[in-house]
């Protein structure tokens, strides 16, 4: 299960820069779908700036076996919670979630990621904290 959470906040880490980088490149182009939706998808940078160091400090700790990963991997599930269920309700209620283009399902898949992975962290860390 370390592995696994080795890998996880590595990836999530990792998978938050390129994402970011690729939005900003203008590889992912964010286009405007419903009104307001460009706003409220490009205020999530520093949000989701805070999951990938928590997940890279989770990462660094974990690594050396220092018991500070258990809160920073807890701090990078709660970040990961909340993205997934807000992201999850504004797709909901903006009938977004129910677009299947390319990329919603990129975005589905992510909030999936997030609630899944997530889930993992709370459980793995909390465990790692009590033990």
């Amino acid at each position: 299960m370390k592995n696994l959470a080795l890998g996880l906040t590595a990836f999530t880490t990792f998978g938050i820069v390129a994402y970011w980088t690729l939005v900003f490149a203008e590889i992912f182009p964010v286009t405007e779908l419903v009104p307001g939706y460009k706003n409220w998808f490009i205020s999530f940078p520093l949000a989701d700036g805070w999951i990938a160091i928590t997940s890279l400090l989770a990462f660094i700790f974990l690594l050396r076996g220092d018991d500070k990963a258990a809160l920073f991997g807890l701090l990078a599930a709660s970040g990961l919670i909340f993205l997934g269920l807000y992201a999850l309700l504004y797709g909901i209620n903006t009938g977004l979630f129910f677009i299947l283009t390319t990329d919603e399902m990129i975005e589905i898949a992510i909030k999936i990621y997030c609630l899944t992975v997530g889930s993992f962290f709370i459980v793995y860390f909390w465990n790692l904290l009590k033990s």
